[in-house]
């Protein structure tokens, strides 16, 4: 089965600023792809580019097999802006447009079922009154109403309650399983951790990290090593022990770079130190943000070659 986005080499560039700047990467059928990056990193251009709102001043790419410009390919994506505006009328209004759009004319009772699924029970209130939690949901709705094959979600969560950010987790988790492909763009990146199988890091438009979300959290070059019978204290033969280490967690274990665990271990063993297990660190993803933002290294992938 083809890809259901491919990004080749775009670039987007507005006048002399860049916002993306030779982009490649692909979304399969039934995966979640994480987008993440600080804010101007090109992350809402690549979805404004993906959807059709905006064209790449270089490079190709496809939705559905189709050319993002393809009016077509739009029929099988659900598209949730981070701000969505609504005209006036009640929720059922907001639905019956949004699929009208897509020559699709929806009864009631399949609306009342997008609007339950979503948990959005306000649905004769004018939209424009709903709070900006409410808002979200009734967005989310018009996604979903037209029965879509593939999503991007630009900050879907960020306006919700934890109840609503965890309804959002379990609704995209549904959708995966059933096979729709998913752009998930949020700074909660706890959230993009628990649900997406891939990950694309963009900084000041630049692709700098893609890949596996478990070979990017495995990536950490640090390792646990718990010990038992050893406590450096003041007094410790080796001064430079605890400046260089630190002491050790209340479970007896020490987080060193995967570099120094042999001297570790020769350190400590020579104070007479019994070694318990050495564990390599998962990477945590917001650890991680913070560290590719701070190196703003050469582009790496998990699935592909270093630039």
């Amino acid at each position: 089965m083809p890809p259901t986005l491919v990004f080749d080499h775009v670039s987007k560039h507005f006048g002399s600023a860049h916002a993306l700047d030779d982009v490649s990467f692909t979304l399969e059928p039934g995966e979640i792809l994480g987008l993440v990056g600080p804010n101007g990193a090109g992350k809402t251009t690549a979805m404004q580019i993906a959807a059709g709102f905006l064209l790449p001043s270089s490079g190709t790419g496809t939705l559905m097999g189709r050319s993002f410009a393809d009016a077509g390919a739009r029929r099988f994506l659900g598209f949730v802006p981070d701000a969505p505006v609504f005209f006036a009328g009640n929720a059922f209004d907001a639905l019956r447009f949004a699929a009208q759009l897509n020559d699709s004319t929806p009864t009631r009772e399949e609306m009342q079922r997008v609007l339950e699924r979503v948990g959005l029970t306000e649905w004769e209130r004018d939209v424009r009154r709903f709070s900006r939690g409410m808002q979200q949901r009734l967005a989310l709705a018009q996604a979903l109403v037209l029965a879509p094959r593939v999503f991007i979600l630009d900050e879907p969560a960020s306006a919700l309650d934890p109840q609503g950010v965890r309804d959002v987790r379990t609704l995209l988790q549904e959708l995966r399983a059933a096979g729709a492909a998913i752009v998930l763009s949020s700074h909660q990146l706890s959230e993009v951790a628990l649900v997406s199988d891939r990950i694309a890091f963009l900084y000041e438009g630049r692709l700098l990290r893609y890949g596996r979300l478990n070979e990017l959290l495995g990536s950490t070059e640090e390792v646990e090593i718990a010990l038992r019978n050893f406590a450096p204290g003041s007094d410790f033969p080796s001064s430079d022990f605890i400046e260089r280490w630190g002491l050790a967690s209340p479970s007896g274990a020490w987080r060193v770079p995967s570099s120094e665990t042999r001297h570790f271990l020769e350190t400590a063993w020579a104070q007479g130190a019994e070694l318990v297990s050495v564990t390599p660190m998962r990477g945590d993803l917001t650890e991680l943000f913070l560290q590719w933002t701070s190196s703003k290294g050469q582009w790496t992938s998990g699935e592909g070659r270093r630039r």
